[in-house]
């Protein structure tokens, strides 16, 4: 098993998707070069929330590196620890361990539906702002920002309140 540097990853991770890359998550890695770069794009158009998404972006894929960093360096030392012996250093995880830690963290992806809508929305936006040019600088006139922000808020607020509890394990008030 390869190990992956800790410190490496991190010095990678600069860049937005970088240290993902670096440790063979490509798709995650693409993913937050993609969203870095649109974020960037639109900062002039939106400089009131484009910026702090973007700050929000490089943090979160920079800790996600480094925890995945670790998991590898974890996971390399427990296939060492289990290719040495099992008299010497311990015993192979057994069935009854894995669905006590529920097995494998999966991986939380995006459904393929949000990444749909969003280029749509996207699209009918670059294509509004390209058929009506002054359209974009009267909706900035009008402080869009704030209205985005504010449809933005109450969307993911729908969508929480109409998302499907999972009762599996919560507690009921």
């Amino acid at each position: 098993m390869i190990r992956k540097s800790r410190w490496l990853t991190f010095l990678l991770s600069m860049i937005p998707g970088l240290g993902h890359l670096y440790l063979g998550f490509a798709k995650q890695g693409l993913q937050y070069m993609i969203g870095a770069c649109v974020c960037i794009i639109l900062i002039p158009s939106i400089p009131m929330l484009f910026p702090f998404a973007l700050a929000i972006l490089w943090f979160y894929q920079l800790f996600d590196a480094l925890q995945k960093a670790s998991w590898m360096k974890a996971a390399a030392m427990e296939h060492e620890r289990m290719m040495m012996g099992q008299d010497t250093f311990g015993y192979p995880w057994t069935e009854r361990d894995w669905i006590q830690m529920n097995g494998y963290q999966k991986e939380s992806a995006v459904h393929p539906f949000w990444i749909g809508a969003t280029c749509i929305g996207m699209g009918i936006l670059v294509l509004l702002v390209g058929v009506f040019p002054g359209l974009w600088e009267w909706l900035l006139n009008r402080n869009i920002t704030s209205v985005l922000l504010a449809v933005g808020l109450i969307v993911y607020g729908m969508w929480l309140l109409g998302k499907r509890p999972n009762h599996k394990g919560s507690e009921h008030l």
